[in-house]
């Protein structure tokens, strides 16, 4: 029988330069995020995130300018908040990143009724004994025509 080969996805990703290269920004954008959320109030925290971090310009996206505006009020603070954790930029840059949700096709989707089988719900209600049940059967019989 032949040993298996099989390698962990991380080692088969850390292999790839390319793949290597996006799984580091993407950690270190997820730190940077961290320590921005950290400073920032919990109602703001949660809409910033990293978009791109340069040597001396830290990009966030925001998902409205109400948003954008206050955080540009804060990038004073929030620089010297990063400067003290060791993180040393010199700008901050804010964008406004709208996301929308576009339907799959240009169709509105079919609205389809409850159609019931009317035949198979009168051989239901010939089963039943007399009562509320057969009534109620019969009454729905009636409705789907």
């Amino acid at each position: 029988m032949k040993p298996s080969t099989a390698r962990p996805l991380s080692r088969i990703l850390a292999g790839d330069e390319q793949i290597a290269a996006w799984h580091q920004r993407m950690q270190q954008e997820s730190q940077l995020t961290a320590a921005v959320r950290r400073m920032l109030p919990r109602a703001l925290a949660d809409r910033v995130r990293v978009a791109e971090a340069g040597a001396q310009t830290l990009k966030l996206a925001v998902p409205a300018g109400a948003i954008a505006a206050v955080v540009r009020q804060r990038s004073p603070d929030l620089l010297a908040g990063l400067r003290r954790e060791g993180l040393h930029f010199t700008q901050i840059e804010v964008r406004v990143q709208v996301a929308v949700n576009i339907p799959a096709s240009g169709k509105a989707p079919e609205q389809h009724g409850n159609r019931v089988d009317s035949a198979a719900l009168r051989e239901l209600a010939a089963t039943l004994p007399p009562g509320p049940l057969r009534e109620a059967v019969l009454r729905l019989v009636r409705r789907a025509g």
